[in-house]
């Protein structure tokens, strides 16, 4: 916040100085730090939308991630709209162990709307929707595939829920 308030300061001084300038003489220079601060505002907020991700990340990650963590985390990268901070946050899940949950995990409750053991891979787990389906089975992929699944599949039971079935 305080990065974009000196940005639109930096901007209004140029305008005005230009204004006091008319011949253009600075024109070519104005526009090059304009441009500049822009990128470097843009730069700054994905790295603060990155130190955000990666904070959350490391409230969690003490040995591993659980299944519904590394979920929460997913949904996170998956909601944020720039591409390049997508793309690092994706890159630092990927690189999280996951761990089995316990009962004394301190990871909240998995979603009421689906049913599934995290670390049973050979049942058929039901969801409420494809999304949460998909983000289930991304959050929990280097699990099941060590276990030895490859893909998965989802399909529709007709009353509204998405059944998420593991295949070898």
């Amino acid at each position: 916040m305080t990065l974009l308030t000196l940005a639109i300061a930096i901007l209004l001084v140029l305008a005005i100085n230009h204004h006091n300038n008319p011949s253009g003489a600075s024109t070519g220079s104005s526009s090059s730090v304009s441009a500049s601060v822009a990128a470097r505002s843009s730069s700054v907020s994905e790295q603060s939308a990155f130190e955000s991700f990666k904070k959350r990340y490391s409230q969690y990650d003490d040995s591993g991630l659980t299944v519904t963590q590394k979920q929460k985390l997913q949904n996170i990268i998956n909601n944020e709209s720039n591409n390049a901070v997508q793309t690092r946050e994706q890159k630092l899940l990927d690189q999280a162990q996951t761990k089995k949950s316990s009962a004394n995990s301190t990871s909240s409750a998995p979603n009421k709307n689906s049913s599934h053991n995290p670390t049973s891979f050979g049942t058929t787990h039901t969801f409420s929707s494809v999304a949460d389906a998909q983000n289930w089975a991304q959050a929990s992929k280097n699990q099941w595939l060590q276990e030895g699944y490859s893909t998965y599949t989802i399909t529709s039971d007709g009353q509204g829920n998405y059944n998420l079935q593991f295949v070898h």
